[in-house]
């Protein structure tokens, strides 16, 4: 009897404690949740296949030259079909230069100049060439662009123009940028290297080009004729040229470390 009287106080003692102030056990807490890590920075635009960058280059030299044309050819005029509100750039003239042959003093601009097949040498900055559409005018007439890298194509007119690219190899299309908004900029990517037209469908007389580049090496000579890359490493190079109506060019230069390389060049030699 004793002994049943025990188990009873017990279970009941046992059943008090079970059931004590629900605040002095603190229900489960839900464990906050792990701060989320934060975004990896976007990597930068790799340099196309077959190149590589290098850190430093002991041995680097430069080449440099201009390019003369002492020739009977003339730059042409374009003929203002349409718009010629916003087109026109003088008032009561419906007729422009093209800027496809452009000789100062006997130095031809506009020419584009580059080493080909490079394998390494200074670091690739893929960048973004912009090409404007202003006064139904392309605005550089010819750029650098490089593999990988972007076209940001504006329109800084109040008529609706587009940016038309072609693979001048072959008349390939490539992309064909809408701007029909003044201020307007949209961005592409340049995939494919070479020689690139660039039109407007809306303006049959605008023309511009981009020399699409797979390495760093690539230059348009300037008002006075010239050119200049440095940084280029040590060795024997096939050095290309090319100019819109005089055609094209190439020849070997030898680079030494620390020494300047000349590239003088006639266009009188170019062959089309």
């Amino acid at each position: 009897m004793k002994t049943s009287a025990l188990l009873m106080l017990s279970s009941l003692f046992l059943l008090l404690a079970g059931c004590g102030d629900s605040g002095s056990t603190s229900a489960p807490q839900a464990s906050a949740p792990a701060p989320a890590a934060p975004a990896a920075a976007p990597a930068a635009p790799a340099a196309p296949a077959g190149y590589q960058a290098l850190a430093t280059i002991a041995d680097a030299g430069i080449i440099s030259g201009s390019v003369s044309y002492a020739g009977d050819k003339a730059d042409p005029n374009v003929k203002i079909t349409k718009d010629n509100t916003a087109c026109e750039l003088h008032a009561g003239k419906d007729e422009r230069p093209a800027n496809a042959l452009i000789a100062n003093a006997g130095k031809l601009k506009n020419v584009v100049v580059w080493l080909d097949g490079v394998q390494a040498g200074k670091p690739f900055d893929l960048g973004t060439v912009e090409i404007d559409n202003k006064d139904c005018t392309f605005v550089p007439h010819v750029s650098i662009g490089k593999v990988g890298g972007m076209i940001a194509a504006k329109n800084s007119d109040p008529i609706l123009h587009n940016t038309h690219l072609f693979l001048k190899q072959g008349n390939k299309n490539l992309v064909n940028i809408a701007l029909p908004q003044q201020g307007q900029v949209i961005e592409k990517k340049l995939k494919k290297k070479g020689i690139v037209d660039v039109k407007c469908d809306a303006h049959e007389w605008m023309q511009a080009y981009i020399f699409v580049a797979d390495n760093p090496y690539a230059a348009v000579t300037g008002d006075d004729g010239s050119f200049s890359m440095t940084d280029v490493p040590a060795g024997e190079y096939t050095l290309k040229m090319w100019h819109e109506t005089l055609g094209s060019h190439e020849t070997t230069v030898t680079v030494t470390a620390g020494g300047t390389a000349n590239a003088d060049a006639d266009a009188a030699t170019f062959s089309s």
